[in-house]
């Protein structure tokens, strides 16, 4: 069980973070290297040997990206940057575009109504492993409520009262690859590589795949191409295809024990992939440069249409404005972070040196309530739901939109954005009202006694506040320079409310650090600004009351989890349960989406400032490129990229 104590936290950090560090590594000058596919002629054929063939001139795509990766390996590197490169040597193992799933190099994607998925009645023995009623993991023992076998939701839960072994279901999903799949040294791609994968992140643990791992029964290979997950009894996951796990060659690395790959070159600097290139050369630095894969599964469809790829390194982004004007990078990744010199590149579009596309993305900013804090100094000022409700009304969300995006991303209703299909239209929904916010702050009994709103507001009969005490808050958050300008207008927009505003800036280790001392995840804030990793399904868990950090095993997710707002209602915990464990086809996921959503717009644990755009720059010519919200990065269709005569 102490597994579950941290089940969250190295992906929840990882996910934050990475919308927190997004400045470049070292910069080297952005030159093309030479192809090591050209040949030198000392005797060029003259026009009377017109028979003696010309070697083509190889195409060569150059990449760049905003930092190094520091690692390759599946499970050592989770940046942008490493992302993005593994794209070209991996391919799939699904895609999620416009919101659907896409399979890539499975035959297809496990259902319910195909028999890929299903529930089987197993017998749990006392002391065993199991979800309970509440969606926690816990050991079979008395006082524990479970869902039978053939029970799927609370009305049915039974309370375990010891001795005798229980019925529960297991959920078990089938994964098949998709036959005459090759490693690029053209070994067989086998369904086991992808169980040597789960055992790799399940020596790692809880590095790697740490949700799915605690909550996984047994992970095999049925035969040659097909695969079998069982989740622990009670376990019903929505998100199963997530269970697959990316392979890895057994065949090259298999003798080679786990905490190893974190530091063999043979895993971090030239994995062995399937995908349409493979890695030729790293020249830390500088640049990775990538040749075709001679035995790739789409070769027979011309893909790749270039033959060498060319990740190079650049440091900012007017070093990348730079380089892709002058053709240097065709392509700049989302690693680069172009948000400060967006103007400039703006008008390089408008005089088409370039191409900027620009798609909302799956992260998302937002102001956390500090309604439950664990500094007894702070004084309990968003315990009031309508005091959360009147910041809402009184910030100024599409200024943010307008100033800091361009107007090139949207004010967000809910911890999904409104195109996504599970988004409820009917959730309560704030603009940018002072007199509304005012009104509620009334209300809550913060008084405007001077009638001067640049003054702040002072308590008068507020539960756990002393009369006369200033509305004056902190606001924390860190300190990269978007998320401090973000702060300001938040800041200026909250004035205007008699909401005084001490702004409080820090490194993102420091910001986002765990234990009882730390700034947000500790409990010690009232406001906190970062920003969350979308998820393709809604991310309705940050909330819930088994998410609130604490010390372990009070709190099921100890200081890794995600719920720093302390907020806890036990109707929005059982609507996010049910549509979680929910599957997709079934018609209560969607319902249970849509209850979670009102729950949360309603109480505002949490207020979403705006959809982070996802952005890359090509230049003139450059086809191919789409962007999709959650997509794992720009480059998820790589092979298809093209040029001139290569554009489909």
């Amino acid at each position: 069980m102490r597994k579950a104590a941290i089940t969250l936290a190295g992906s929840i950090f990882t996910c934050l973070l990475c919308l927190t560090n997004l400045s470049g590594c070292n910069y080297k000058p952005v030159v093309k290297p030479e192809s090591p596919n050209e040949t030198e002629i000392s005797n060029p054929p003259t026009a009377e040997s017109t028979d003696i063939p010309i070697p083509a001139e190889p195409s060569v795509l150059t990449v760049c990206l905003g930092q190094e990766p520091a690692s390759l390996f599946l499970y050592g590197d989770s940046s942008q940057s490493a992302r993005a490169v593994r794209q070209a040597i991996y391919d799939g193992p699904v895609d999620i575009l416009g919101y659907e799933p896409a399979p890539v190099i499975l035959e297809d994607l496990p259902t319910l109504a195909g028999g890929g998925v299903r529930f089987e009645p197993v017998t749990v023995q006392p002391g065993a492993e199991l979800i309970d009623s509440r969606g926690q993991q816990v050991s079979l023992a008395e006082g524990v409520s479970f869902l039978p076998a053939g029970c799927a939701d609370f009305s049915c839960a039974l309370t375990y009262s010891g001795g005798e072994p229980v019925q529960m279901d297991q959920q078990v999903v089938e994964f098949r690859l998709r036959p005459g799949l090759t490693w690029a040294d053209g070994a067989p791609l086998r369904a086991d590589d992808s169980v040597y994968s789960f055992e790799m992140a399940q020596s790692l643990y809880p590095r790697a795949r740490a949700d799915i791992i605690v909550r996984t029964h047994s992970y095999r290979a049925l035969d040659e191409t097909a695969v079998e997950w069982r989740g622990i009894p009670g376990f019903h996951y929505a998100g199963y295809l997530a269970a697959f796990f990316t392979p890895l060659p057994r065949h090259a690395w298999g003798a080679a024990a786990a905490q190893d790959l974190l530091t063999a070159e043979t895993a971090t600097r030239k994995p062995l992939g399937w995908g349409a290139y493979q890695i030729d050369e790293w020249v830390g630095g500088d640049h990775i440069t990538l040749s075709r894969n001679p035995n790739y599964f789409r070769k027979d469809e011309g893909l790749p249409r270039f033959d060498t790829l060319v990740f190079r390194f650049v440091n900012n982004a007017e070093e990348a404005l730079a380089a892709i004007q002058s053709g240097e990078c065709d392509l700049l990744d989302e690693s680069v972070s172009i948000q400060d010199a967006l103007p400039q590149f703006g008008q390089a579009q408008k005089e088409g040196k370039l191409t900027l596309l620009q798609q909302t993305g799956a992260a998302w900013e937002h102001l956390d309530f500090g309604i439950v804090s664990r500094n007894p100094t702070l004084p309990p000022v968003f315990l009031s739901r309508e005091a959360r409700q009147a910041v809402a009304w009184c910030i100024d969300r599409q200024k943010i939109v307008d100033e800091l995006l361009m107007g090139r991303s949207s004010v967000m209703d809910s911890y999904i954005p409104a195109d996504h299909p599970l988004f409820n239209p009917d959730v309560k929904r704030y603009s940018f009202d002072p007199n509304t916010a005012n009104a509620l702050l009334d209300a809550a009994g913060w008084r405007d006694d001077d009638g001067n709103p640049e003054t702040p507001r002072r308590a008068q009969g507020v539960a756990g506040v002393p009369d006369g005490t200033a509305l004056a808050v902190g606001l924390s958050t860190s300190d990269q320079a978007q998320a401090q300008r973000i702060a300001e207008i938040v800041r200026a927009s909250l004035a205007q409310c008699g909401i005084q505003i001490d702004l409080q800036t820090l490194p993102a280790d420091q910001l986002f650090g765990t234990g009882p001392t730390a700034p947000i995840f500790g409990q010690n804030f009232s406001l906190a600004q970062f920003g969350w990793m979308g998820a393709w399904q809604p991310p309705c868990f940050l909330y819930t009351t088994q998410e609130i950090p604490g010390p372990y095993p009070e709190f099921p997710k100890g200081w890794g989890g995600a719920n720093a707002s302390g907020f806890s209602d036990p109707d929005y915990d059982r609507a996010c349960q049910r549509a979680q464990s929910a599957l997709p086809e079934q018609p209560e996921f969607r319902a249970a989406h849509f209850l979670a959503q009102v729950i949360f717009a309603e109480n505002l644990p949490a207020l979403p400032l705006f959809a982070h755009a996802k952005q890359a720059v090509v230049r003139p010519g450059l086809c191919g490129v789409t962007l999709d919200a959650y997509t794992d990065s720009a480059l998820w269709n790589i092979e298809e990229f093209g040029s001139g005569d290569n554009c489909p």
